[in-house]
C-alpha cells in the first residue's frame, strides 16, 4: 500500500504565498518611477542571509522618523525573516526611490516584532540590476 501526503492548510503556508505573489509585483514597481511616491509607505528590504549567504528582497511597510526607519512585522510568528536581525545585521533599504544602507536589529515588544535601523548611506544611483553588495 501506497502512503499519500495530504497538504494541509495553514496561516504560514498562505502568509507566504501571498507575501511571495506581492513581492514579485512590488519590487519592479518600487524600483521604477513610481517607485517615489510608492516608496513612501513600502520600503524595498534586501540583505544577506545569515546563514547562507544568500540575497534577499521582500516588501514591507515602514515608518520612518529622522534617520531611524522602523518596520513593524506583523504575523511575526508565522515570518522568519526577521530573525536574520536578532543580533545586528546590515540591510539596505530602497525608500522614496533611493536606497539606503543601515545594521538593522529586532526590537521586541510583548508580542510584537519590529525591525529596527539607523540609516548610513543613499545609493541614488542603485538599481535592482545590481547586485547587492552588503558586508557583515
Amino acid at each position: 500500500m501506497t502512503s499519500v501526503r495530504v497538504r494541509t492548510f495553514s496561516v504560514a503556508n498562505a502568509v507566504a504565498v501571498m507575501n511571495g505573489v506581492a513581492n514579485r509585483f512590488l519590487i519592479p514597481l518600487l524600483h521604477s518611477s513610481a517607485g517615489e511616491r510608492l516608496g513612501r509607505r513600502f520600503a524595498v528590504v534586501e540583505y544577506l542571509g545569515r546563514r547562507t549567504g544568500q540575497p534577499h528582497q521582500l516588501v514591507a511597510l515602514y515608518v520612518a522618523e529622522g534617520r531611524t526607519v522602523r518596520i513593524e512585522v506583523g504575523m511575526a510568528e508565522s515570518k522568519t525573516w526577521w530573525r536574520n536581525f536578532e543580533e545586528p545585521h546590515p540591510i539596505r533599504l530602497r525608500l522614496e526611490g533611493a536606497d539606503h544602507d543601515g545594521v538593522a536589529h529586532v526590537v521586541h515588544d510583548g508580542d510584537r516584532v519590529r525591525v529596527m535601523t539607523e540609516l548610513d548611506r543613499v545609493h541614488e544611483t542603485h538599481t535592482s540590476r545590481h547586485p547587492l553588495r552588503l558586508r557583515p
